[in-house]
């Protein structure tokens, strides 16, 4: 795991609309709060260690195309000042909705070069099946407008596993999308957490009762099929599947995703925004008004942290590696824990034939593993 390298996550909670599905922190209107967030980033990043490389700076939210182009320049300025380099890759995410025009010649200003854009699907039952607050139209022009701006490298998200959305729906959603010619995809199945054990953040009542009326309608059989045609279509495209939920021209590769299934050390600011120093992590204040009232009064609004004991760190490099569709380098891991993976895990790995497989220096999973990725992980847990 090399720590000569940095990057840099932004986290911007805010949205128009917050999905039902949607577990990240977001926060719905607070229009006011949008103008002097920024403000409170560069408070955070001031307070910050900045050391190596800064390769890649990535805005997730939430909907981080809502910040004036300005405000994200002086954030994209300031962690040039405190790295003392400009990264390679700045990624926004942006929704597609004519309530939202972002300044998207402002933003190439700015230091973006890499837009990843909410799309999601091109049908608009679909859109309104999952309560987007967007429409198909609204997807081509916002991606219009993307190119029209000059931005060369774009990633579009795709939801598969919507209620109703059959195979064929899926194909020409797919086919749709390459007609566009984006250099990169992000495809991520439907999942409505109904537990609280499996909430990022506790979702709104009414988001929880929107859920409780979908999953009877979701068809795990059919979203699996979805996957196989996604591989099958997307690589007689000429992308490459790189990642379990990622595929890119060659070249195009998500170099700040790459750098978390990597375990490479990265600063994350914002509410809700975590860090990683490939020992220990933390994480800021979830509730926004927190976060805002602690930043305001000079202090870091950092919730907790947790130093990893060998045996999280070993299982976290194992999960991670499996994300990457080439798989975990035996060497690599040998190098860092001591011991071959293979011999190790040698368990795990007997009880998951069909799901995983060695190949001289490499474990990934089979084709069916990649389908059940969690249920191949279990065996390696501590």
């Amino acid at each position: 795991m090399s720590l000569s390298t940095h990057h840099l996550y932004v986290h911007v909670p805010f949205c128009r609309l917050v999905c039902a599905y949607c577990d990240f922190v977001t926060v719905g209107g607070r229009g006011a709060d949008i103008a002097s967030y920024p403000d409170l980033l560069l408070a955070e990043l001031a307070m910050r260690p900045a050391s190596g490389h800064l390769a890649t700076i990535y805005f997730g939210g939430g909907t981080p195309s809502l910040l004036p182009a300005d405000r994200v320049a002086r954030v994209v300025g300031a962690a040039i000042d405190r790295w003392g380099n400009a990264p390679t890759e700045v990624t926004l995410e942006a929704n597609p909705s004519s309530r939202e025009t972002p300044d998207w010649a402002g933003l190439r200003v700015a230091g973006v070069n890499r837009i990843s854009l909410g799309i999601q699907s091109l049908r608009d039952a679909q859109l309104q099946m999952l309560a987007r607050g967007q429409t198909a139209d609204e997807g081509l022009a916002a991606y219009a407008a993307v190119r029209a701006a000059g931005f060369e490298n774009v990633s579009i998200d795709l939801i598969y596993g919507i209620p109703g959305q059959s195979r064929a729906d899926w194909r020409e959603g797919l086919n749709l999308v390459l007609a566009l010619a984006p250099e990169h995809l992000s495809l991520y199945a439907l999942q409505l957490a109904l537990a609280p054990d499996e909430w990022a953040a506790p979702p709104r009542p009414g988001a929880l009762r929107w859920r409780k009326r979908m999953v009877p309608r979701q068809d795990d059989g059919l979203a699996a099929a979805q996957y196989e045609l996604a591989e099958e279509v997307l690589d007689a495209a000429g992308f490459e599947h790189y990642e379990l939920s990622s595929w890119a021209r060659p070249g195009f590769e998500s170099r700040h995703n790459s750098a978390y299934w990597e375990r490479r050390p990265y600063t994350g600011i914002g509410a809700g925004a975590h860090s990683f120093d490939g020992r220990s992590r933390s994480w800021n204040e979830r509730d926004l008004d927190a976060y805002m009232a602690r930043t305001k009064a000079g202090e870091r609004a950092m919730a907790d942290s947790e130093q990893l004991d060998e045996p999280t760190r070993a299982f976290e490099a194992i999960a991670l590696g499996l994300r990457r569709v080439t798989g975990l380098s035996r060497a690599a891991f040998a190098n860092e824990f001591g011991t071959d993976p293979v011999e190790r895990f040698a368990a795990a790995i007997g009880e998951g034939a069909d799901l995983l497989e060695v190949d001289h220096d490499r474990i990934r999973l089979t084709t069916r593993g990649r389908l059940f990725a969690n249920e191949a992980l279990v065996g390696f847990a501590p």
